[in-house]
Formats: C-alpha cells, structure tokens, sequence
C-alpha cells in the first residue's frame, strides 16, 4: 500500500522494482474494501492537535495571520503548540466530516489573494489580504480599496515629482507642462489651507484571545501572545504583544501589554482589557514597541479576553510612509 501522490511519480514498485503497467497502481477501495474499511476506522486525533506532530506545509507562509507563543530562551523545537485542536474520531470521519469545519485547518482565501489561512483566521486576515488593496498607476503604492482619493490627496506632490521626472524623460512639453502648473498651484492653495483630514473609518481593532487556562498556563511570566496585524484608519499593521502573567519588568501580580506601528505615525491610543482601561495623554511614535502595566492576570475560570484598540488622534505625519 502507497501514497497515492508519492507513487504516482514511480516507474516501478519502490518494494519489488517492478515496472509498472499501465493500470497496474489501484485506488485501495477497488482492490481491498475489507482493509479500506479497517483504515476508516480506526482511531485518530486531529492534525492540528496538541500532541500531533503535523507540521502544515503552508505554516510559514501563514504566520501573519496565527497567533504564536514567544520565548527567546525556548529553542523552537520544544515550544508546545497552544493553539491547537482537541478533536479525535475515526479516519473516516476525520475526512468527511471535521476537516471541513475544523478552526485550525487552513483553507484558500475566498477574496483569491493565494494565501492559505487558519479557517479561524480568516477574519484576522481580512484587514491584511492582498484583495483589499489596489496599486497606485503614479507611485505603485498599495493603497486600501476606497481610499485612492485621499492617497492622491496626502501624495499630490510625490506624484507631480514623478511626472515631471517622466516627462523630463520623454522630452516633450505642451500640454502635459501646462497641466503641471496647474496642479502646482492647486498644491500651494492646499498648503495654505491644510488641517488635518478626519480619520477614516475603522479606528477600533478588537482582538478575542481564547482559550485563556491552557494559556496562561503555557505561557509564564516573560512570553507573550502575539496579535496578527491589523490596519487602523488605513495605517498600520499595528501588532498587540499580550503578556498574560506580565512582562520580564512586570511586578508580581501583574500582566502587560505592548503595542508595535508603523515608524511614521505619531499618535494617541486608548487600549482595554476586560475592566481595565487606558488612554495615552500625549503622542507616542509607535515605531517602537510601547508598553502598559494592566491589572491583575485573568483568572484562571474566564475562558476568553478580549483586548480592544482605539486609535484617538493622529498628530503628524514623516515624509516617507
């Protein structure tokens, strides 16, 4: 008995070196239904399951869009996998039945952008997916569907610096220089009457970490739960690192939470976990990942927290985004 996808490739018995005929390899349910029927039954546990040695070939492909358990002392090999599926049954209906509503197994993304997600994922993979975005014709920028005009708007003058360059290129004028200096002076019309725009929505990002007991016991004082990446008011990604028994700085007692953004953006957030809430006062470059003490662990019986994210203000902007 062979792989149907390993044999496949074999010219002859990989046991015997017999060449194969055409017609010679059989499905195992044409050629033994009795032993076909012993394999549908027999016991297994999910792939995805905590003592399962499954690695998926898309996982590092996929990581963005998991949450995983870090330790900089823990070699990678021995981390335990905390995410992870308790199901077990039959082979048979392991087949027919749990991998097509299973969480953890990966799937296509129904938006077509090839990436393969965590079923579970896939609403943690929406603000990030390829599909949701659209390239700029000037700058080849990837730009959120829907907000192409505020792009043009916030990159008017990296464009006419682009078109000026292609038409210095071409070596030809006429229209295409008139039409340059009009948007110069549409540009220097905005300078002279610039606010700063309202924020786009959405500005709220809630993260659900479940599973809470095996969490908090798989990760002691000094690891953390990282987030996938989230976009907020078309910025981002913006990353949360949930310490559940607190930080490596942490008093005893007391768990933390850190949250990591672009390097351009300057900004007030307000963060909140279960009854525990805090809002920044001034401005922080979240370039560099920005860290709050929060109350006491969750206790041990809640069996999921929600963390919530809010961006308030954005202060300023740098040249480069």
């Amino acid at each position: 008995i062979f792989c149907a996808e390993c044999i496949s490739t074999c010219l002859a018995c990989p046991t015997c070196r017999t060449a194969f005929g055409e017609g010679a390899c059989k499905p195992l349910r044409d050629c033994n239904r009795p032993l076909m029927r012993m394999i549908h039954n027999l016991q297994v546990w999910c792939p995805y399951h905590a003592e399962s040695k499954f690695v998926p070939p898309d996982e590092d492909e996929s990581a963005d869009d998991t949450e995983i358990v870090e330790d900089v002392d823990e070699p990678a090999a021995k981390k335990k996998r905390v995410d992870s599926c308790d199901w077990s049954g039959s082979y048979s209906d392991l087949l027919a039945k749990h991998l097509a509503m299973c969480e953890h197994h990966f799937v296509p993304c129904p938006r077509g952008c090839g990436r393969q997600v965590r079923r579970g994922g896939l609403e943690a993979h929406a603000p990030v997916c390829a599909k949701n975005f659209e390239t700029c014709k000037l700058c080849h920028e990837a730009v959120r569907v829907g907000d192409m005009s505020q792009h043009r708007q916030d990159k008017a003058e990296l464009h006419v610096q682009l078109l000026e360059a292609r038409l210095a290129e071409r070596g030809d004028g006429g229209d295409l220089q008139r039409s340059l200096e009009r948007i110069h002076e549409r540009l220097a019309n905005l300078e002279s009457a610039r606010v700063q725009p309202s924020l786009p929505a959405p500005s709220i990002w809630r993260w659900t970490v479940t599973n809470m007991p095996a969490r908090l016991a798989a990760t002691p004082k000094g690891r953390s739960i990282v987030s996938p990446g989230a976009y907020l008011c078309g910025h981002g990604p913006f990353k949360m690192k949930y310490y559940p028994n607190g930080n490596s700085q942490a008093p005893h007692g007391m768990s933390s939470l850190f949250c990591e953004g672009p390097a351009y953006l300057a900004a007030r957030m307000r963060f909140s976990v279960g009854d525990w809430s805090q809002s920044s006062r001034r401005f922080h470059s979240y370039g560099s990942a920005q860290g709050y003490r929060l109350g006491p662990p969750v206790p041990i019986a809640v069996d999921s927290v929600t963390i919530v994210m809010e961006l308030l203000q954005i202060e300023a902007f740098s040249e480069t985004r």
